[in-house]
């Protein structure tokens, strides 16, 4: 717990087990994985659980299905068949859409002793040239729609391709040998590495070990969000770190089935949650933002009685669930649960901070949601706010083995001064340093070797952490006000008038550059101006915008929905120029 909150520095030693009993455990299901060593016994079990499905993936008409035993025996050969060819640590990239083929690769390069690098299909090509160059990759893995580019960037590059037909020589089967004898991979050897989209100059490579990830599936064993025979959804890109090892590793870890959608529309995804079965969502707050979204707008055209009704079941659940700790949703709302299955138990929740109300409207709706919280240098989480036992607002305590100390000093002087701090951190999900980059490593950490996250907050009396905002975004007015403009976006994006908003400081103004909630229209600028007036009476003087400019397209996200501030200047100023339409 924390010692004392008038104190410069405030530390969280964790020794907090997330659970609520032994029998909430989700244990790995092979005993064999037990008796082995991190990812080489978890890769070498694969096949013992024979016909139990592992990964189900939608196509527009049917399903697909590849058991353990099925992919176990392709990873062990495509493993055997890599280790001939591939110098120990090598990097290996990986640059194509989601599929089995793409899952089988990454933990074919990782037993093999390689360490796996998925980059995004939706890079620029000198970002795509940066990582091949910075990274030394010299295999790729590809599909034959991607394989030019990654030709042109790289051209010496040995390109396999994951969409390959069976007997195609280019395609990743052909690699694949019986038999071989593997390597045997050391805790802090390199699994795997990931590239951060950093708000100015080029990716960084992260490279993060067995030992890093190891202890993240020991985690979210411990965690609770899973139970045993699960069916996991795994709706999100596989190249970022948060779904790559709590979406894809650690269901696999403990023996779990992973749903991939054919798409990650609205009635996709429920096409996967109804035929698939699934017990959990490992999703983003924009997910469950236009799932909840979606949910309101079918409730409103079911007839006006039919609305109202919802809406007062809704009300009484929330008051239910927030004021006595009781889970109503799924009988007072029996209907949605029978649409959506109502074997849907748990919607987990990363990559960015989840909205306090929508978190307790996604409970009063019936579902149990957990948050976490972390970085791709921390492989990712830090802190887990476990299912049936959340407190919105926060990102739960500091998970078993991991340290938080906040820094008042360095939130100071980038002008925060009330009780948030930069949240430092330790324990043995972060990782060792930037790849080819000392100086930004020597940056990253302070003298005593805690990581600086980037990240402002606060702990409270029972140590649960709030996350306040980044370092790097605060907004300093000319009067020396400081704004968090994730704080203040929230407050504006409540006016039904605005869809998305992205705010800036502009010629020392404070603007913003706005999405409306519905297709641009002549006197919509009249509009917006009266929504952000409404808006600013609640706010003091320094908080309300002096201009804005209206987009006709969604704001620069990434793919887990995070605004890229470091583009916003851009395009407000190509939208204030174009009338409304990024050039």
């Amino acid at each position: 717990m924390a010692r004392g909150l008038n104190i410069a520095t405030l530390e969280v030693m964790a020794q907090w087990v997330p659970l609520g009993g032994e029998d909430n455990v989700t244990k790995p299901q092979s005993t064999s994985v037990e008796n082995r060593s991190g990812l080489d016994g978890m890769i070498d079990a694969l096949a013992d659980h024979r016909d139990k499905p592992m990964i189900q993936t939608w196509t527009a008409h049917e399903v697909e299905s590849w058991s353990y035993g099925d992919v176990g025996q392709w990873v062990h050969a495509l493993a055997c068949g890599l280790q001939r060819r591939l110098q120990p640590r090598e990097t290996v990239i990986l640059f194509g859409p989601d599929s089995p083929a793409w899952i089988i690769a990454a933990l074919a390069v990782i037993r093999a002793g390689g360490v796996i690098t998925p980059l995004d299909v939706q890079l620029p090509d000198d970002t795509l040239a940066h990582i091949l160059r910075d990274s030394d990759a010299s295999w790729v893995f590809t599909t034959t729609g991607h394989q030019a580019r990654v030709r042109e960037s790289t051209p010496q590059a040995n390109i396999v391709l994951l969409d390959a037909k069976e007997g195609d020589e280019h395609g990743w089967r052909a690699l694949a040998v019986a038999d071989g004898e593997l390597p045997i991979n050391h805790a802090d050897d390199p699994a795997a590495l990931f590239y951060t989209s950093g708000t100015t100059g080029p990716p960084k490579g992260v490279p993060l070990s067995h030992r890093n990830l190891v202890f993240q599936l020991e985690t979210v064993a411990a965690s609770g969000i899973t139970r045993e025979a699960d069916r996991v959804l795994l709706p999100l890109p596989l190249h970022h770190v948060y779904p790559f090892v709590i979406g894809m590793l650690a269901p696999v870890w403990l023996g779990l089935t992973l749903l991939m959608p054919y798409a990650l529309t609205g009635p996709q995804l429920l096409r996967a949650i109804r035929e698939g079965q699934a017990n959990v969502i490992i999703g983003v707050p924009r997910l469950y933002s236009a799932l909840y979204e979606g949910i309101l707008s079918k409730a409103s055209r079911s007839g006006r009685v039919a609305a109202t009704l919802f809406r007062l079941l809704l009300q009484l659940s929330r008051i239910a669930r927030r004021h006595f700790g009781l889970y109503l949703g799924k009988r007072l709302l029996a209907p949605l649960h029978r649409q959506m299955g109502k074997q849907l138990r748990v919607l987990a929740c990363g990559g960015a901070a989840l909205d306090k109300e929508l978190a307790w409207d996604l409970e009063a709706l019936g579902w149990e949601v957990a948050v976490g919280y972390g970085l791709t240098e921390t492989s990712p989480l830090l802190t887990i706010d476990p299912p049936g036992r959340i407190r919105p607002g926060t990102v739960g305590r500091p998970v078993t083995g991991v340290s938080l100390r906040i820094d008042r000093q360095a939130a100071a002087q980038a002008g925060r001064h009330n009780r948030d701090g930069e949240i430092l951190a330790q324990g043995p999900g972060v990782f060792s340093g930037y790849l080819n980059q000392p100086e930004k490593t020597r940056e990253a950490f302070t003298e005593d070797q805690w990581f600086r996250t980037g990240d402002l907050g606060w702990l409270d009396e029972d140590g649960y952490l709030h996350i306040s905002g980044r370092v790097s975004t605060l907004i300093v007015m000319a009067g020396g006000e400081n704004i968090q403009p994730d704080e203040l976006e929230e407050r504006y994006a409540t006016h039904l008038a605005i869809k998305e908003i992205g705010i800036l400081q502009y010629q020392e103004k404070l603007v913003a550059l706005i999405v409306p909630e519905r297709a641009i229209r002549v006197d919509d600028e009249a509009r917006i101006r009266e929504a952000l007036r409404e808006i600013g009476r609640t706010l003091p003087s320094y908080q309300q915008l002096s201009d804005f400019a209206l987009s006709r397209t969604p704001l620069p996200r990434t793919r887990l929905g995070k605004i890229q501030r470091h583009k916003l200047v851009e395009r407000y100023l190509e939208v204030r120029r174009t009338g409304g339409e990024p050039a």
